[in-house]
């Protein structure tokens, strides 16, 4: 019986593995997560933050494909319609 415990570190895995026979373990094999992982809501791909300042909001741009920072919300005609789903 083989055990493992992996450890990662700065996109660095480390694996260390104890075996209970003197054959040790057969084959050994570490798979590596195919998503890259997002720490702030910053670092994703489809968020720009440029303009980023305190009291911010969200929205969306659809001919950039990405969600931006606003500081104010402008409307051509006048009216403005805020839309929170159904709860």
């Amino acid at each position: 019986m083989a055990t493992a415990k992996i450890n990662s570190s700065n996109s660095t895995l480390r694996a260390q593995i104890n075996s209970s026979d003197s054959s040790g373990p057969k084959q050994v094999s570490i798979s590596v997560p195919s998503a890259v992982v997002s720490q702030t809501f910053k670092q994703l791909n489809d968020v720009n933050v440029t303009d980023l300042v305190d009291g911010a909001m969200i929205q969306y741009d659809a001919a950039s494909d990405k969600f931006v920072t606003k500081n104010e919300i402008i409307t051509a005609t006048g009216t403005l319609t805020i839309t929170g789903g159904s709860f």
